[in-house]
């Protein structure tokens, strides 16, 4: 694990990062809202609201695990869609995401055998 700043950096591949940075972007401009926006309704500082989401966005600067999952709850997405590896595995997500907590049980049941065999 890689620690910087007293935070685990939670993108430890430059994929990852590069995929956490494009969806964060794409979130925000299918919600409409501009970068200080964003920053404003995560309760950034009024000094820094546009800059630092332009950071996070441009991959310069990477959020804390607290500022990403607030980041993703303000976005409307799960946490897991900003940080999957892949565009598969992100599409996935959202559109499971998407299901009822029994139709989730189910598509993992599913998805489970199907791994199995």
């Amino acid at each position: 694990m890689k620690y910087r700043n007293g935070f685990l950096r939670f993108m430890s591949s430059s994929n990852s990062h590069r995929m956490f940075t494009k969806r964060l972007k794409e979130a925000r401009l299918a919600l409409g809202i501009s970068q200080r926006e964003l920053g404003r309704r995560i309760g950034l500082s009024e000094d820094v609201v546009s800059s630092r989401v332009t950071r996070y966005e441009l991959g310069t600067s990477e959020p804390d695990f607290a500022t990403a999952s607030k980041l993703a709850k303000e976005l409307g997405v799960p946490l897991a869609y900003l940080l999957a590896d892949n565009d598969a595995l992100a599409d996935i997500i959202l559109a499971v995401a998407g299901m009822s907590p029994a139709e989730q049980r189910r598509m993992a049941a599913e998805l489970k055998a199907k791994a199995k065999r």
